[in-house]
């Protein structure tokens, strides 16, 4: 039998995922900038806001509440683009931000990690772009995003965001925030970075198992997978950059909100 305590918590999990899933078919349905790999689609507001949910939800029911707004906003004005596994970038960056604010950061790199092996061992991935008299990696940034999970900077950032602010009598709160302890948006920052770029990379999975794998083609307005993906290696760090600032900027006011408000006490914590 349920004790009260656990009884609320499942009621106000059901809450937030209801009315977080209904929030996101608002995001879901509103475009952003175009999708390469296939003309006519775009990336959709909902990228802005995977890593909030994250911080929010945690890892199991910040995802849940993106594929269920994806899969009505299917329905009212933003249809499927890769076999109805749209979802799966923006769960992904909701499932990272939310182990690694709910200290399990070893999960996150695991998953992380996983990823970027997956990404490569696909038969239309590149392992090395021509960079003029080099040769790098086209994975390079999301080594570094592995890195900055794996570092102190980010369990600092986790620790900021999670844990409930104290103040001493008479403290000024914006005094605190603006002298930088537990600065929220320099660790949403440090976060949303390293979701974006699992996002980044399972967009690319997917974009090669439906488009390669499955229609057996290339992206349309590419004669090889390797023109493909040379093209994104140059675009990709300043869209992960442009999502990073701007997903930074939507979240941080809403952590300080919650911390204010001390809702952030009532959140999911696993």
């Amino acid at each position: 039998m349920l004790r009260p305590q656990q009884s609320r918590s499942i009621v106000v999990n059901m809450v937030l995922t209801a009315s977080l899933s209904a929030l996101y078919v608002v995001f879901r349905v509103i475009p952003t900038f175009p999708m390469f790999a296939v003309p006519g689609a775009t990336f959709r507001a909902g990228d802005f806001v995977a890593p909030l949910y994250g911080i929010v939800l945690g890892p199991l029911i910040g995802p849940l509440a993106i594929a269920l707004g994806t899969f009505v906003g299917f329905s009212v004005g933003a249809p499927p683009v890769f076999l109805g596994l749209d979802f799966l970038p923006a769960a992904v960056c909701a499932a990272i931000v939310g182990l690694t604010t709910r200290n399990r950061r070893r999960e996150a790199l695991v998953l992380s990690g996983a990823l970027i092996v997956i990404f490569l061992l696909l038969p239309f991935s590149p392992s090395l772009i021509s960079v003029g008299d080099y040769r790098v990696p086209y994975v390079w940034l999301h080594l570094v995003g592995l890195a900055l999970l794996a570092s102190p900077l980010a369990a600092s950032a986790a620790l900021n965001i999670s844990r409930d602010w104290s103040f001493q009598e008479g403290e000024s709160r914006f005094r605190r925030i603006l002298l930088g302890y537990e600065n929220p948006f320099l660790s949403v920052l440090a976060l949303a970075l390293v979701g974006t770029l699992a996002q980044h990379v399972t967009g690319g999975i997917i974009t090669q198992t439906v488009i390669g794998l499955n229609f057996h083609l290339t992206p349309r307005g590419y004669a090889t997978w390797q023109d493909f993906w040379t093209f994104i290696f140059w675009l990709y760090p300043l869209e992960r950059a442009t999502i990073t600032v701007v997903a930074t900027l939507i979240a941080a006011p809403a952590v300080i909100a919650l911390k204010f408000s001390r809702l952030s006490q009532r959140l999911p914590r696993m």
